[in-house]
Parts: structure tokens; sequence; C-alpha cells
């Protein structure tokens, strides 16, 4: 029993692995083809690969009446094709490890947008971890110096995707609770990429982008659809299941650490605002995330509706 708990420590920890690289190979490819194919070559591969999935299993699933339809349709619109867009964009203008660190605070944004959209109460804990994790945000994107306001065009753009994924998070425990896991994320993922797809053929030329990208930029855009997109999320989906989600919610903390690595193995060292911002997101993600609840007494900000 404990090495099986082991097992899915580790298979959380290698998703979240997967979902910190994916900031290294997505500033790779932002230079050679625009955000929204890149994005949309990504989740074809990943939504055929799930389609191919479903088929294989041929289990029964969720009955899905026109509403649940329309509200996954819309899902998609905002986790996956907002989401996307919004990454691959930003990812042009800013490092892999500030975009990591930026979407770092998602856990907290989402806490906040749950206490507001749910009605859920917002602890003391959680409010000190969300000012903290918000501190370092504004360390990291403003190189340090905090009196200028100035933040780059690309840490808005991560700031806009990590605002999709937070409210896709929330909007599907809202209103989509009820559909099992695997078939949400594939209607979503099948809706975004439809939309990629269109938006992309009426601003530039996908297709074309795609035949001249070189073979390695291909794997690289394969390696995010499977091991960054779909081989993540089942692994830590499966680790959510086992362990629970509190426990494990601290995993995704690494996401910024592994990204730090994978670009110090190719030269990239972080400076001085970058490690003291990671510091503090850290700081506050590991305290709003309740990891000290018991040490200090938890009081809440927001009242009970």
């Amino acid at each position: 029993m404990q090495s099986n708990t082991l097992a899915v420590w580790l298979m959380a920890v290698l998703s979240v692995f997967f979902w910190g690289s994916n900031f290294n190979a997505a500033a790779v490819l932002v230079g050679h083809l625009s955000p929204l194919s890149a994005a949309a070559e990504r989740f074809t591969v990943a939504i055929g690969l799930m389609l191919l999935w479903r088929l294989l299993r041929g289990r029964p699933e969720t009955r899905l009446t026109g509403t649940d339809i329309l509200v996954l349709s819309a899902l998609g619109l905002i986790g996956v094709f907002g989401f996307n867009f919004a990454f691959f964009e930003g990812m042009r203008q800013t490092s892999p490890l500030n975009g990591a660190l930026i979407m770092a605070t998602s856990p907290l944004v989402t806490a906040l947008l749950t206490g507001w959209l749910l009605q859920t109460p917002i602890r003391r804990l959680q409010g000190v971890g969300i000012v903290v994790s918000l501190a370092g945000v504004s360390l990291v994107v403003t190189g340090g110096h905090l009196h200028d306001l100035h933040v780059a065009p690309g840490d808005l753009d991560m700031m806009l995707a990590c605002l999709c994924w937070s409210l896709y998070s929330v909007l599907v425990k809202k209103f989509a609770g009820h559909v099992h896991p695997i078939q949400l994320t594939r209607w979503t993922l099948g809706a975004g990429v439809l939309c990629l797809w269109i938006v992309a053929a009426f601003t530039s030329d996908p297709l074309a982008e795609l035949r001249q990208l070189p073979l390695d930029h291909h794997l690289l855009l394969v390696y995010m659809a499977v091991f960054g997109s779909i081989l993540a999320y089942v692994m830590f989906l499966n680790a959510v299941q086992v362990i629970g989600p509190g426990r494990i919610a601290l995993v995704f903390n690494l996401v910024p650490v592994f990204t730090l690595i994978i670009g110090l193995a190719f030269g990239h060292a972080p400076d001085s605002a970058q490690v003291f911002g990671m510091m503090l997101v850290f700081a506050g993600v590991i305290v709003g995330s309740g990891a000290l609840n018991g040490l200090v007494p938890s009081r809440r900000l927001v009242a009970d509706t």
C-alpha cells in the first residue's frame, strides 16, 4: 500500500514536471509560428488522441443535454481558446520562468473567484497567501522596480492566461460538476480547438506556417500535447482521486521550479528579482493552500451566505 502511494506521488510530481516544461517548450516555439497556430496543432493532436482513447475504451459516459453541450462549449472558449491564446502570446514576450511564476498563483486566483462566484468563505490564511503571492508576482513582472508600474506586455498576457484558467476551473465546478472529468476535458478541448482553427484561419495562414515548421518543432508540439496535456492531466487527476485535492495541491508549486531547472540546463539563469519573487510566490501558495492549518487559527474573511 505504501509503495502504491509513493508511486502516485511520483506520478503527481512527474505531471507537474511536464507542465513546467511547457513554458520552456513554448518559449522555443513562439519565435517560429503564431500563438494560434501553435495552440491549434498542439490541441488537435491532444483531441485526436483523446477521441481514439474514447473509441478504444468504449465505456458509457454521461448523457449530455443540449444545455450541457452549450456550457461545455463556452468552457472550452475560456479554458482552451482563451487560455492558450494568452499563454502562447505571453510567451512571445516574457521568459519561461516569469510565465511559470505568474501561473503558479492560479490556485489562489481560483480561491478568490470561488469566494466571489460560489460564495465559498475565504479564510484568513488564504487572504494572507493571496497578498504574499501577488507581491511576489509584482516583484517578478516589474523586474524588482516596484516603484515602476510598467508591466511587460508578455506578463500581462500571462496574467490573462492565469485568469482564464482560474475562471475555467471555477465555472467547471459551478456548471459541469456532474460530467466525468475526462469526458468534460474532451468536449472542452474540442470546442476550444475548433475556435482556435477558425480564428487562426482569419488572422494568419496556420497550414502554411505549420508546413514550414522544422520537424523538431513539430515534435515539441506533440510533446506538449501528449506529455504536457494528456498524460499530465490524467496522472494528476489520478493523484487527486487517490491522495485528495488538499494534500496534492502543494505539488503544483513545483511548476516554476521545474521550469527554472530546465532553463538552467540550457544556460538561462534567473535574476535576483525572479528568485526573490519565486520565494514569495511559494510562501504565499503554501500559506494560502492550507499547509499551515493547525499552526495558526483560521478566521473567515468572507462570511457564509
